[in-house]
């Protein structure tokens, strides 16, 4: 199978599977809706739930994965194998005692940190104390996740992603099965068991293919080998750049827990359908092209790597900007489908759509920041993205002082958005001045005709949605999916067909990774 179709292959079998995780996390949102709507004990099960999370994604998924990676994938790449494995033992074993360390002290001092997080609930001492018995819940699960992450990590290096793919999917069924068999008789922290259950059934569910793989293994903590320390030099400014570029999620949680009840829960399932399209097609193609990207760049091909990153950036504009449009455009249909129903309400749909329609203009620079900041890391720059996330957090953090007042919550997400996309433009201007240009005017160019098609798309998908409407009345789920269907297949035909005729590289691009042509050399574009 040539790399073209192997590329191509991963990136469908990492797509599906994501796909479908994040799916069933959209199930976990709706039976969440449905049985405790935009409530206070929903905004505590949020907050409860980010912190684990968060922690999980800024060392093990963020920067562990982004220091460890290049490094055991550069040693694969030389048939170290041996040194490989023991760099990935001693990392594991430092991962069982830190995150465990950091899982005991977020028992114990689960007040101190949700008071940190969401000081606005000490206004509610029953939504504060049940915030602080969740945490306590789920803080041991960080311990699993991290093994989880490093498993992922280590197998993406031997180019397998379909298995670890499958994480988000099992956390998620786990979890809904959790709520629905639970919540009757638990409440929401049915939830949150259900959540500590999934961690462990994550790492379950890698280890027989990581099996296949091992060195026997190791007890070995060599904290001082030189290879250790490249990963570690890495790490620290990775680890800051993350938890700066991340912040949003503590920042914004902090100032809508002084908002009216709900405030957090509108933001949260906001942000997880605007989200959605970045964490399965684009999130694919991000984490197919890293391992490339990191061979690329320890073999110093700079003319790979511009094509890499220019391909790169052409497909998450393929992607990111109708999905941008399309969400805006149907954010209040959209919801209502989702999650009006139970306990949540025609108000709750209404201040969800808003924050959507707000997170909707982010996308595109969402998708270019997953790209960007991995391609610095493949080439063991954590500097640059740490000075691009500072940029961020200052814009976020201002644009939230500002905005909080006059739009409540839905200024929340303005904030971001507006700051997310300086963040991107930052690293698009510092990643071309390193790599000596990205391929600007093709790039201008798809843009230009990607975004004339999506304007197509959205017109036409707001005139569907009216039509629909007009023509199938309201009141019914049914009548909600047949709106939303209709309104996206027929704006996703319109953006297909505008784009044909514009004679559009990227029809083509997609087709020749299908077949094969485009290597991890090149990109061989054949006009349609």
């Amino acid at each position: 199978m040539s790399n073209g179709r192997a590329l191509a292959l991963s990136a469908g079998i990492v797509t599906i599977a994501t796909f479908s995780g994040r799916i069933f996390g959209f199930v976990r949102e709706m039976v969440i809706a449905n049985k405790f709507g935009a409530s206070a004990e929903t905004d505590a099960f949020i907050v409860a739930f980010t912190i684990p999370n968060i922690i999980y994604s800024l060392i093990v998924m963020g920067a562990l994965s982004a220091s460890f990676i290049p490094i055991f994938s550069g040693l694969l790449a030389k048939d170290e194998e041996t040194a490989a494995w023991r760099l990935a033992y001693t990392i594991f074993n430092l991962l069982l005692i830190v995150f465990g360390f950091i899982a005991t002290a977020m028992m114990v001092f689960a007040p101190q940190v949700i008071f940190l997080v969401s000081p606005g609930f000490s206004a509610s001492g029953e939504q504060f104390a049940l915030a602080v018995n969740m945490l306590r819940i789920m803080a041991p699960a960080l311990v699993f996740l991290g093994i989880s992450g490093l498993m992922a990590g280590t197998l993406n290096s031997y180019n397998h992603f379909a298995t670890p793919s499958l994480v988000a999917l099992v956390q998620n069924v786990i979890m809904v099965a959790a709520i629905i068999v639970l919540a009757h008789r638990m409440g929401i922290y049915g939830a949150a068991v259900g959540f500590l259950a999934a961690s462990v059934c994550q790492v379950l569910v890698q280890l027989p293919a990581l099996l296949k793989r091992r060195l026997p293994y190791r007890a070995v903590l060599d904290i001082r080998h030189e290879r250790v320390k490249s990963v570690g030099k890495l790490f620290l400014p990775v680890l800051a750049a993350l938890a700066a570029s991340q912040s949003n999620l503590i920042v914004d949680k902090w100032f809508a827990s002084f908002l009216e009840t709900g405030s957090i829960s509108y933001l949260n399932f906001g942000f997880k359908v605007a989200s959605l399209p970045m964490n399965t097609l684009v999130a694919a193609i991000a984490i197919v092209l890293f391992p490339t990207l990191s061979q690329q760049a320890a073999k110093h091909d700079t003319d790979a790597l511009r094509n890499t990153i220019s391909l790169g950036i052409r497909i998450i504009a393929f992607v990111a900007v109708p999905a941008s449009v399309g969400l805006f455009v149907l954010s209040e249909p959209i919801t209502g489908l989702l999650f009006e129903h139970g306990a949540f309400g025609p108000a709750a749909t209404a201040a969800t759509a808003a924050a959507l329609g707000a997170y909707s203009f982010g996308l595109v620079a969402m998708g270019l920041n997953m790209l960007l900041v991995r391609a610095f890391y493949a080439l063991h720059d954590g500097i640059t993205p740490l000075k691009a996330s500072i940029v961020f957090i200052v814009f976020l953090i201002t644009l939230d002082v500002i905005l909080v007042r006059p739009l409540a919550h839905v200024g929340l997400a303005v904030g971001y958005t507006l700051s997310v996309s300086i963040m991107a433009l930052v690293l698009l201007w510092a990643l071309s001045k390193r790599l000596q240009g990205l391929h600007g005017i093709e790039i201008r160019l798809s843009l230009v005709k990607i975004s004339g098609a999506a304007l197509v798309m959205g017109a036409g998908a707001k005139y569907s949605a009216l039509y629909c409407a007009a023509a199938l009345g309201d009141g019914t789920k049914l009548a909600e999916l047949i709106l939303v269907g209709a309104s996206i297949a027929f704006g996703a035909l319109l953006y297909l067909i505008v784009l044909i005729l514009a004679g559009a590289d990227e029809i083509a691009l997609i087709r020749n990774m299908v077949r094969g042509k485009i290597s991890r050399k090149r990109v061989a574009v054949e006009n349609p």
